[in-house]
């Protein structure tokens, strides 16, 4: 599949982030020497404009940062009750600062695959995941700050 599916569009929009403010989404980039990079974000930094294209915002001065602008890559993996997914992606563009968090980069996504990781029924039935990444969610002064990156990163 090329591009996120409307389940998907629902829950990367920001609409209802509030709802998944407590589950992290891994992000996957492509280090110096060619391992995996990966990198954890909030439902706050990533963005879904439309079926191909994700919006995140990543610390500018990170090495995430460097590997998408470096090679061009990524795969989000986001996992929840019944739900394992690989959005493999390139990036189209990455702004250096943003405006409601100037420490961040904006960075635009092109989605390619979008791939859900099921056990066949037949070989594992009754098998699926029960979760995803967990994390204290924000409060304060950084929830406030994280509702504003996420409405940048949903306007244009």
């Amino acid at each position: 599949m090329s591009g996120l599916t409307p389940e998907l569009m629902d829950r990367l929009r920001g609409d209802g982030v509030e709802t998944l403010a407590h589950q992290a989404i891994v992000l996957c980039t492509i280090g110096e020497q060619g391992w995996p990079h990966p990198a954890m974000l909030s439902y706050y930094e990533v963005a879904a404009a439309d079926a191909r294209t994700l919006r995140l915002a990543v610390y500018k001065d990170s090495r995430t940062c460097a590997n998408l602008r470096d090679r061009g890559k990524a795969t989000l993996i986001l996992t929840d009750e019944r739900l394992a997914c690989y959005i493999r992606a390139s990036v189209r563009d990455v702004a250096p600062a943003m405006e409601s968090a100037p420490y961040n980069a904006q960075v635009e996504l092109d989605v390619q695959q979008v791939t859900f990781d099921e056990p066949p029924p037949d070989l594992e039935p009754g098998a699926f995941v029960l979760g995803g990444i967990t994390y204290a969610a924000r409060t304060g002064d950084a929830l406030a700050r994280a509702r504003r990156v996420l409405a940048e990163l949903r306007r244009m």
